[in-house]
């Protein structure tokens, strides 16, 4: 009887829930860790002189993921350090940081608000230290869009895992 309940709510909602949403595996050598992604973002890479990332973002351009490592002096900064470093340039205004442990990884965790070329938009950031690097992992969405799509967000957030092996 619950099967078919459930089975009947998930008939009413409107399209496929984010979550249904197909994922790529991404496994990054450089970085020594895998994640997942939604298939039709796009994916560019930059390297400054105190981050290498590879930014994800969605067709609309209304999500993004950045998956990276800090560089050069900022390479030795503790995560929390890093962390606020990083909020800061983007301007966060109002957010909230805890810690959470994922695949084995510890992240200083942060989500809230921040203002991206003038629009505000909601953030969770996590920060690590993982191989004697710096790990920066940041998701950022409109508001509706981290609404809408929450469970996809969480599910890419999530699927962070350390590399193993070869």
């Amino acid at each position: 009887m619950c099967r078919l309940l459930l089975l009947l709510f998930a008939l009413l909602l409107p399209g496929l829930p984010a979550a249904a949403q197909d994922l790529i595996p991404v496994q990054n050598r450089a970085f020594q860790v895998k994640y997942a992604v939604p298939p039709h973002w796009t994916v560019t890479h930059q390297r400054t002189d105190s981050v290498e990332v590879l930014r994800y973002h969605s067709p609309e351009d209304d999500a993004r993921l950045w998956v990276g490592q800090l560089r050069g002096r900022h390479a030795a900064l503790p995560p929390a350090r890093a962390l606020e470093r990083l909020l800061r340039h983007l301007g966060a205004t109002r957010h909230e940081e805890h810690r959470v442990s994922s695949h084995g990884l510890d992240f200083l965790e942060s989500t809230g608000t921040c203002f991206v070329g003038g629009r505000e938009l909601r953030y969770d950031a996590r920060v690590t230290t993982y191989q004697g690097h710096v790990l920066v992992v940041y998701f950022y969405a409109t508001p509706a869009v981290f609404t809408t799509q929450a469970p996809l967000l969480h599910q890419v957030l999530d699927s962070l895992t350390p590399l193993r092996g070869k």
